[in-house]
This record gives C-alpha cells, structure tokens and sequence, in this order.
C-alpha cells in the first residue's frame, strides 16, 4: 500500500486547477499501484482556485466517484505550502490546509535562501504544533554544499519528502549527487511527484520510501506531540 504527494504549482498559476487535470493523474498512480494520494496544490492567489476548502471539494467529488467505480485508491486534500510569511498568513486565517487535516504540512523551499531563513517560517508553523514536511530538499543550495546542513531542520522536527525526479538527474547532477546521499542517509519519509506520476522514476527504493509515510493518512486526523518541543526562543508574529 503505497502513498504518494502529488503537487501542483504550474497548473495553478494557468488557473487549471480542477478534477479532469487530478483524474488523469488518478490513473497513473492506480496503475503503479498507489493506494493513498495526497493532492496539494500551491496557492497564490483567489484567482488560483486551489484554497484548502476547494481542495477538499474536489477531493471529495472525486473519491466519490472512485468509490462508484470501485477505483482502490484513497484521495486526500492538502495544499503545498510556499516559504513566505504571506502564506503562513493564508494558513492562519484558513485560507491553506494540512494534509487530510493532520498537524503536517508540506512546505515548498523556493524563496528562502538561507536554511536560517527557513528555520524561522519553520518557527511559525512549530508554534501551531504543526510538522512540515520539506518538499525536495536535495534542491535547497546550503544542502547540496554539504548535505549535512539538513541536519539543521531535522533537529527543529522536519520530515523530507523526495522528488524522484532528482534521483534521475532531472535538475542536474548536483541535486541528483546530494539526493543519493541524503537517500543513503535514509533522509526521507515521502515521495512527491510534480503535476503528474511518472512511472518512470518509480522503483523499490521509491516504493520503500512511500510506505514510511503511510501513517499520515491511515491514522487518527490529528496527532499531537510527536516531537520534541521547540525550544527557540522567538516571537510570534501572527496569533
């Protein structure tokens, strides 16, 4: 039984967010025998579509159908997470949701350039008792100079989640080198896939990673206390 996070970003910004898109993805993970499928689009903006209620919509209309059709994969509503304060706004007035309304969230690393910087986005969403989970790490610049600089999430209470793509050099051989050793490193607890599942990049280690982040969404909606508490002393800037 394997899980996988599926995001969009590119679809979003064209304003093409909707089930037609989400179905054809449906049918590739069925078929790599995906059971659990976690769909999180980005928002930017009203105009994106892909708020968490719109989201959860979507994801209900079409497990519905699935259950009709007696289609054996589970769909569940998240949305990625940018690295800005503006989203943590988003979050906060409930604009943006968790995955299947759990405390983990799964947190895109594009604006920040510094992991300092991303320690303190991390601060606010720890402070709400919530888990994020890294999207892609091998691709953050500090990381790729020395993959132990990970190591600096890790202790604030991050999970990893793992393109597959890096593993195959798609961004290059950088990320492809640190990929590897953060896979060696047995870094990762997930797999996402970019607006769509390519079976291509699915093998046993994908497979094996995939099932270590199964008890997101076959446990209880909201698990409290799983990690240590956070004890950096900051402000909090939202309520």
């Amino acid at each position: 039984m394997l899980i996988a996070n599926l995001i969009f970003k590119e679809s979003v910004k064209d304003e093409g967010f909707n089930s037609s898109i989400i179905f054809e993805c449906i049918e590739e993970a069925v078929a790599n025998n995906i059971k659990n499928l976690v769909i999180a689009p980005a928002y930017y903006d009203k105009n994106s579509k892909s708020s968490i209620e719109k989201v959860k919509e979507i994801v209900d209309e079409l497990n519905g159908y699935l259950k009709v059709k007696d289609i054996d994969i589970n769909l569940y509503a998240g949305n990625l997470l940018r690295d800005n304060y503006e989203n943590i706004k988003e979050y906060v007035n409930g604009n943006l949701g968790s995955i299947n309304e759990s405390n983990y969230i799964l947190l895109d690393i594009e604006e920040c350039e510094k992991i300092d910087d991303i320690l303190e986005i991390v601060f606010e969403y720890r402070l709400r008792n919530l888990i994020p989970i890294i999207v892609s790490p091998e691709k953050i610049n500090e990381i790729i100079k020395n993959n132990k600089n990970i190591d600096k999430l890790k202790e604030e209470g991050c999970l990893f989640q793992l393109d597959p793509a890096s593993l195959k050099g798609v961004y290059g051989k950088a990320v492809k080198k640190t990929a590897k050793a953060l896979l060696k490193r047995k870094i990762y607890k997930f797999i996402g896939f970019e607006e769509k599942i390519d079976s291509k990049l699915i093998n046993r280690n994908i497979s094996d990673i995939s099932k270590e982040g199964i008890f997101i969404v076959t446990s209880e909606k909201v698990r409290r206390n799983n990690f240590k508490k956070n004890k950096r002393k900051r402000f909090n800037i939202f309520n």
